[in-house]
């Protein structure tokens, strides 16, 4: 609890701020709405009229089996619940365990919520008199703007609470309300459980502790204020916010996102420009230095450029793969044993030409196949029309034409 700031309801309709390891609040707000001024994280504390707390005794389980066992209890009771995935109503504390009972507390937040205690800045909701320390074994009976509530705690944690009354209230219906409140509390959590009760605030009759404790036969005590706990488990807790704080952050957290993707993209862009630019004129530079090399070059490359023509066009007599018993040795090579026989064969600069005789038309046209797979005739581009088949012979024709 020493890092969030707590917000709780005070015996009028006013709400005090308990700053972080603060010994008393010494600021209030009317609502909580008015506290988006505070810094630290908020944790607001709500009075029994928007968050009910109820205490169930259930057999010990794992977690699991133990929420759905709380579930099926407050329905009993006819209390709805909120389990969507995306926030809750409701939260359970386990506050102990006794004779294979698992003792718990569950915070339930009203239905309708009241639109008044609607704060976006929340960092958490609770039951208001879960933030203090309770008097052990006491039943503790209230002021909380406007309404009388009693309360019971277990070890100091808060176990039930509800309203009973508005202010001001007569001696015997509090006298009859914590009546019923121990018989019920002592049925849950064992006879002897009760050994007092606690009126806090000052707007009770002096003589109230005397006489309620003639008509309860318990002693009956008082106390000015019960301070904020300097240690909490609230770390630990889920989030349990109304569903319009929930839909009011998520909007908030939207337009957040929104508004960083905006300024991030106008960086990107204007990185972009700049980067365009400084591009552009690092381009520009080397287009200027290619071309003073190109003005240096000029001449020596148009001689290059000469050389290379006169040896493109020596090609023919230098390049032993062009000489024509080269390219006759290659086609001779792949004929096969029995069933070709070549009649002519001509070379003219780029251009192979070939005519001959095959014993049939397949043979003629896998032969001008394999010129295609060849290494050295696969250079050309070589094309032949259908074979003509005369009696037992097919005279075919391939034309190659170097790539």
């Amino acid at each position: 609890m020493t890092a969030a700031t707590l917000l709780l309801p005070a015996p009028d309709n006013a709400w005090r701020v308990w700053r972080p390891r603060a010994a008393s609040s010494a600021e209030s707000v009317d609502s909580p709405g008015d506290a988006a001024h505070l810094a630290r994280p908020l944790m607001i504390g709500l009075p029994a009229t928007a968050c009910r707390s109820i205490g169930l005794c259930v057999p010990n389980a794992e977690p699991d089996l133990l929420e759905q066992l709380i579930h099926t209890a407050l329905e009993r009771r006819g209390v709805r619940l909120d389990t969507r995935k995306d926030g809750q109503n409701f939260r359970y504390h386990l506050l102990g365990q006794s004779a294979g009972q698992a003792i718990v507390s569950v915070d339930v937040l009203a239905e309708p919520f009241p639109e008044a205690l609607i704060a976006e800045h929340a960092g958490d909701y609770t039951a208001a008199l879960r933030l203090v320390e309770l008097p052990a074994g006491q039943i503790v009976i209230l002021e909380e703007q406007g309404n009388v509530v009693l309360a019971v705690g277990h070890h100091g944690k808060l176990f039930h609470s509800h309203i009973f009354a508005q202010s001001p209230v007569a001696d015997d219906a509090i006298a009859l309300e914590t009546t019923l409140a121990r018989l019920a509390i002592e049925a849950e959590l064992g006879e002897g459980c009760i050994s007092g009760v606690t009126l806090v605030g000052s707007g009770f009759d002096a003589s109230l502790a005397s006489r309620l404790g003639r008509a309860l036969s318990l002693p009956v005590g008082t106390f000015g204020e019960l301070p904020p706990k300097r240690e909490s488990e609230a770390k630990n807790w889920s989030k349990m916010l109304p569903a319009a704080v929930r839909e009011a952050q998520a909007a908030r957290a939207s337009r957040s996102r929104l508004v960083r993707w905006v300024i991030l993209g106008s960086g990107l862009a204007l990185s972009l420009v700049f980067l365009a630019y400084a591009y552009l004129v690092s381009q520009e530079r080397i287009v200027a230095d290619l071309e003073q090399q190109v003005e240096l070059i000029r001449e020596p490359a148009s001689a290059v450029r000469e050389t290379a023509q006169r040896w493109k066009s020596y090609s023919p007599a230098v390049d032993p793969q062009r000489y024509p018993m080269f390219l006759l040795a290659e086609i001779t090579r792949l004929m096969p044993g029995t069933g070709i026989v070549i009649r002519e064969f001509e070379v003219k600069g780029t251009s192979i030409e070939i005519r001959g005789e095959a014993r049939d038309a397949q043979i003629a046209f896998a032969f001008i196949e394999d010129f295609k797979k060849n290494k050295v005739l696969s250079r050309y581009t070589w094309t032949s029309p259908s074979p003509e088949v005369k009696g037992t012979t097919a005279t075919f024709r391939a034309q190659g034409k170097l790539q």
